[in-house]
């Protein structure tokens, strides 16, 4: 299962185009799993601080990341390739 990673702040208006974009996709691709970190709350931003995420929106992608709004294909791209290495844990 691919798993991607969106992090995202209620102000950045990039980033609902990019949370669309990957819900599109995962209308498409039901093995996602998808989890939004928004960095509006304490627990969001540990997380992305964690992660090393210091812009929004930005994309995991089993480990890859997409920092801005990618196009579609671009996301399906790197669904497709993590799917391929078998992503990671």
């Amino acid at each position: 299962m691919t798993r991607i990673r969106v992090f995202t702040h209620p102000i950045c208006h990039g980033c609902s185009e990019a949370l669309a974009l990957v819900q599109r996709l995962a209308s498409e691709e039901p093995a996602l799993e998808i989890e939004v970190v928004s960095l509006a709350s304490p627990a969001g931003r540990r997380t992305a601080q964690e992660a090393g995420v210091v812009v929004v929106p930005t994309l995991v992608i089993d480990g890859e990341r997409i920092v801005g709004v990618p196009t579609l294909e671009e996301l399906r791209a790197l669904v497709r390739e993590s799917g391929r290495t078998g992503g990671r844990p």
